[in-house]
């Protein structure tokens, strides 16, 4: 089903697409995991989440020492209906569903492609979703599906997979990022409240004693006193040897 813009021209409706992929680089897609989606999806949530390491300080506040940020994770309810109400666009997911008349077969051929563990990577497979100009590449880490409506048989013929994918970097990846966050190179940082020079060196160099080479590159003579929204120069740990 096709519809029109201001213009009066004919737009086709474009659908979700997830490919399954059976290598990290995604350049080899999996046989037959290709899904359509059969309703584009309402909304979806993304998260992004820092993880901090707790330390009290003087007068029992807490100051929070940053370790690592958690890979983001975005979530999808896609539904699935084999009562034939209100399809639009193409999708090979509504075509098997309504030639099944149930939901649950389609459900289970999509989560053996996308959630199961692949017998001969021994992993689940990587996916790419992709929707218009929206991209997401990684692992489908939870699916909960809810059956809502039963033909007389009993077989399901409405059903939603609430689906929770995981941002995966691979180890080529995550070593690049690795160089580019090194201490041998020169960064930055803006100071926040409770920063000190000691959470720094501990921070960064994994070294609080580190905090007399931050003071004396930063020119500082209290180290105790910086001011939050000051730039501090972060050293590669180089020029100390």
């Amino acid at each position: 089903m096709a519809s029109t813009d201001v213009s009066g021209n004919t737009v086709e409706l474009v659908k979700m697409t997830i490919t399954a992929f059976d290598d990290e680089k995604y350049e080899n897609p999996s046989p037959d995991g290709e899904f359509v989606v059969m309703y584009n999806p309402n909304t979806y949530t993304q998260e992004f989440k820092n993880f901090y390491e707790k330390a009290p300080t003087q007068g029992n506040k807490e100051t929070l020492t940053f370790k690592h940020t958690e890979s983001e994770s975005i979530d999808f309810e896609y539904l699935f209906d084999a009562t034939g109400a209100s399809i639009s666009g193409k999708s090979n997911m509504a075509d098997d569903i309504i030639k099944d008349g149930r939901t649950d077969k389609v459900i289970d051929r999509f989560l053996e492609i996308t959630y199961k563990v692949n017998g001969e990577t021994h992993q689940p497979r990587f996916l790419r979703l992709q929707w218009g100009d929206f991209t997401f590449e990684g692992l489908l880490e939870k699916a909960v599906v809810t059956h809502k409506l039963f033909d007389q048989s009993g077989y399901p013929i409405r059903s939603t997979v609430n689906c929770t994918f995981r941002t995966h970097q691979s180890l080529e990846e995550q070593a690049a990022e690795a160089r580019k966050n090194s201490p041998d190179l020169t960064r930055y940082r803006t100071v926040r409240t409770d920063d000190t020079l000691p959470v720094l060196g501990f921070q960064f160099y994994e070294n609080p004693d580190f905090y007399l080479e931050l003071a004396r590159v930063n020119n500082l003579n209290n180290f105790r006193r910086l001011k939050a929204g000051q730039r501090i120069v972060l050293p590669p740990v180089n020029k100390t040897s």
